[in-house]
Parts: structure tokens; sequence; C-alpha cells
């Protein structure tokens, strides 16, 4: 009896120990299952914090880009050509055709990027130097020239001021190592300290082989008082 009674106890404590080493697993189970929801509930909240930063900065930037565009056009102290020359044209265009020289005169025109004949484009895409000169009503001590490209930017090596006797003054000359946002018009801007001479003509050269495509630009404002 007293065998059968040890025999039993025993059992019982293993029974008891098994309860409790499954009741263990189980709470161990429910903890780890737990931590990987936190977890992945944290991966979650972190991709979607990035991505609303990154839709909240390119919001931001389209804005600035908005009012940067509204600055020029109301800038007091820019004039936009009333003359335009190239050294070609698209399919040799003249006037108001498309692609002409004439498309740069005036404010800005063209609405969105790409190819539009509402700007200026060489008669060949990536044939070499190309230039183009424009003339403005009034001379002036200038301080900045702003080129918007609306096709392919990029290809602007050279920024000349010509003075009343024609001489020409060099203010920015290189290679644009500006990384140009796909798909967006973008401003070339060429500043310079005030000019000790007038002018009322600007001159830009392109290396239309350095980006592929054809060039295109819509509007040139020279700034000065």
């Amino acid at each position: 009896m007293k065998k059968i009674f040890i025999i039993t106890a025993i059992l019982f404590a293993f029974i008891i120990s098994s309860c409790g080493k499954k009741q263990e697993t189980t709470v161990n189970k429910d903890e780890q299952s737990a931590a990987q929801q936190k977890a992945n509930d944290q991966k979650v909240a972190e991709e979607k914090h990035k991505t609303d930063s990154i839709l909240a900065a390119d919001k931001e930037k389209k804005v600035n880009e908005a009012l940067l565009e509204e600055k020029y056009l109301n800038d007091t102290s820019g004039q936009w050509a009333i003359k335009a020359e190239a050294s070609s044209t698209y399919q040799d265009h003249t006037g108001k055709d498309a692609w002409s020289a004439d498309q740069m005169t005036g404010k800005p025109d063209v609405e969105d990027y790409g190819d539009n004949g509402k700007a200026w484009t060489s008669k060949e895409a990536d044939m070499g130097l190309e230039w183009i000169k424009l003339t403005y009503e009034k001379p002036v001590h200038a301080t900045e020239v702003r080129i918007r490209q609306t096709y392919n930017p990029g290809a602007i090596i050279k920024v000349e001021l010509l003075d009343d006797k024609g001489t020409a003054h060099m203010i920015w000359e290189g290679v644009d190592k500006a990384v140009y946002p796909e798909n967006k018009i973008q401003y070339f801007i060429a500043k310079c300290d005030k000019t000790t001479y007038k002018t009322k003509t600007v001159k830009v050269t392109f290396a239309t082989n350095s980006v592929p495509g054809w060039n295109e630009i819509d509007a040139v404002q020279l700034v000065g008082d």
C-alpha cells in the first residue's frame, strides 16, 4: 500500500510538472508572438513615416518651385527678351514658327516639361556647339541671367553679356554639373557682380552633344538696374 502511494505521488508530481512546463511554453510563445507583432507594427509605422516624409518633401519642393517661378515672373528688376537670334533652328524655322528663335521672346509660355514648339531648339540634336542671342528693351547694370530649360537641360557651357560697344563679357563658363530631376522644367542661373557697363544683350552657348536629344529653351531673363 505504501509503495502504491509513493508511485501515485511521483506520477502526480510528474503530471503537475508537465502541466507547468506546458503552461510556461504557451506563455513563452504568446510573449514571442506579441513581441513579433509589436516589431511588425513598429516596422509598418516606420515605413509609413518614411513614405509620408518623402511625400511631404516632394510637395514642399513643388510649392517652392511654383513660388520661385512666380518670383521670377514678378521680378521688377528682370526683363524678358524682345528679340532673339540663334545659330540654327529646328528645320530652319523663322518668325513665329515652332522651335524658332522667336519662341524665346517674352515671358515663359511652356507649361510642362517636354518637347514643345513654344521653345527654341537647334536644327540638329547632339551636333556640338550652338548659340542663342537675346536682346532686351532696357540696358542695365546686370547681376543675373535666368535661362528656362524646358527639355533636356544641362548643355549650357557659356553665358556672356555684350556691352553697348558689342564687347562680350563672360559671366559663366564651364560644364553644368547640376543633377536635374527627371521630367521637370529647370532654370539655369548665371550670377555676377553688378556690371560696371550696361548691357541689353545676352549670349548663351551650348554643347548640344553633352546632353542627348534636343535641348530646348523657353525664355531667358536678364536681371539688373
